[in-house]
């Protein structure tokens, strides 16, 4: 069925948010995919989050074997809700569930000299999974890998803090992925209507209320329904 939410909540929507959802969506990507595999620190996870967005990814998996997902709302800065996120409980589950749907698994770790962002195959999509602060990615990760990626370091230290790990090589990856003419990187179309009713419910105040009372035929600005003023959001 058609998702309708987009059409509907459309006057409720500003110009300029109309504006900023069709140039967002339009370099929005499907082709690379962030997992982050039990993380603890909920200012890690919400940086990770913000880096997704900002890179363009729409789709961010958590994996939460042992610690519960949650955001730090003044790191995340709201890119939380621009996201599709998928939750699981399993490692190996999830890994194998992106490879059945022609994903390569890509984990980061310090201790390999597998490949670099740089260096990375492009030419099929790509999950890359970023493992718990102190420990790394688990074996669980290790086994359903396909590449291993490190950051080159010149330093002391051994590694980047998780969300540093994640900027840098989203931005890395991503960039190659977009300078690649062949590759058919961008969100499909047919995924567009679904994006786009998301945000918007996300956008506009009491969306699903709004929604019921307009698939109702009734008229939300009429004596008796709450009035409601387009989103300046």
């Amino acid at each position: 069925m058609q998702d309708d939410r987009y059409a509907l909540l459309s006057p409720y929507l500003t110009e300029a948010r109309h504006a900023r959802f069709a140039a967002v969506l339009q370099d929005r990507m499907h082709w690379v995919t962030a997992v982050t595999e039990d993380l603890y620190d909920p200012h890690n996870i919400s940086a990770v989050l913000r880096s997704c967005d900002g890179f363009g990814l729409q789709t961010a998996h958590i994996i939460e074997v042992n610690n519960p997902y949650r955001v730090s709302p003044g790191v995340a800065k709201g890119a939380a809700k621009w996201l599709d996120i998928e939750r699981h409980q399993n490692t190996s589950e999830a890994l194998r569930a992106l490879k059945s749907r022609g994903f390569a698994i890509c984990c980061t770790t310090p201790h390999t000299d597998d490949t670099t962002p740089e260096n990375l195959p492009i030419d099929r999509p790509l999950a890359l999974v970023f493992g718990s602060e102190g420990p790394g990615i688990s074996d669980e990760a290790r086994a359903e890998a396909d590449y291993f990626v490190r950051i080159p370091m010149f330093g002391f230290t051994e590694s980047y803090n998780i969300s540093v790990a994640a900027a840098l090589t989203l931005q890395s990856v991503t960039q190659r992925v977009r300078a690649a003419s062949d590759l058919p990187w961008r969100v499909p179309s047919s995924d567009h209507p679904r994006i786009l009713g998301d945000w918007a419910s996300r956008t506009v105040k009491d969306a699903d209320g709004l929604l019921q009372r307009l698939r109702s035929g009734i008229d939300p600005h009429a004596p008796g329904e709450q009035t409601q003023e387009p989103s300046h959001s």
